[in-house]
C-alpha cells in the first residue's frame, strides 16, 4: 500500500504503460503490426529515421513511461472526484479516451512524425489502451487507500442517507 497519491498514481500508470507496450512489442515481433509505440513516441521529438536507433528507442521508452505515469495521476484523480465504484469501467473509459485522443487526434494532427494508419494496428492499440486503463485503475485501487477528502466525505454521507 502506498500512502502518497502522486507515487501511487504515477507508478501504477508506469506499470500499466509497460504492460501495454509489452503487448505491442509482442505483436510487432510476431509480425501482426508494423509499428511500435516506442518508435511513435520518440518520433514526436526526433526524426522518424532516428526513432529506430538505440537512442531513439531509449527516448521512446522514456516518453512512453512518463506519459503512462501522468495518465496514472489522471486515473487517481478521477477516482477522487467520482469514487471507486465501477473502477474497471472507469479504467476502460480512460483507456478509450487516451486511445481516441492520443492515436486518433494527436497523432493525426502532427504530434508524431510516424502516423500508423493500418487498421490492424489501430484495433490492437484500442485493446492495449483498454488494458492500460484496467491495469492502472486496478493498481491504484490496490495500492492507494480510500482518501478522506471532503468530496468523499460528502459522497459517503449521501450514500448513508439514501439507505
Amino acid at each position: 500500500m502506498l500512502k502518497d497519491r502522486i507515487l501511487a498514481g504515477t507508478i501504477a500508470g508506469m506499470i500499466a504503460s509497460i504492460i501495454k507496450t509489452s503487448s505491442n512489442l509482442i505483436l510487432w515481433k510476431m509480425g501482426v503490426i508494423k509499428h511500435l509505440y516506442l518508435f511513435i513516441a520518440s518520433a514526436a521529438l526526433i526524426q522518424p529515421e532516428d526513432a529506430t536507433t538505440v537512442l531513439g528507442v531509449i527516448l521512446g521508452v522514456v516518453v512512453d513511461i512518463i506519459t503512462g505515469g501522468t495518465i496514472g495521476l489522471v486515473i487517481l484523480y478521477l477516482f477522487e472526484l467520482t469514487g471507486r465504484d465501477y473502477w474497471w469501467y472507469k479504467g476502460l473509459i480512460i483507456g478509450n479516451v487516451i486511445w481516441l485522443f492520443g492515436l486518433g487526434l494527436a497523432i493525426n494532427f502532427g504530434a508524431s512524425r510516424i502516423v500508423p494508419v493500418d487498421p490492424v494496428f489501430r484495433l490492437t492499440s484500442l485493446i492495449e489502451h483498454q488494458i492500460f486503463g484496467l491495469v492502472g485503475a486496478y493498481l491504484i485501487i490496490k495500492w492507494y487507500p480510500e482518501t478522506n477528502t471532503k468530496l468523499h466525505e460528502q459522497e459517503k454521507t449521501r450514500r448513508v442517507s439514501k439507505k
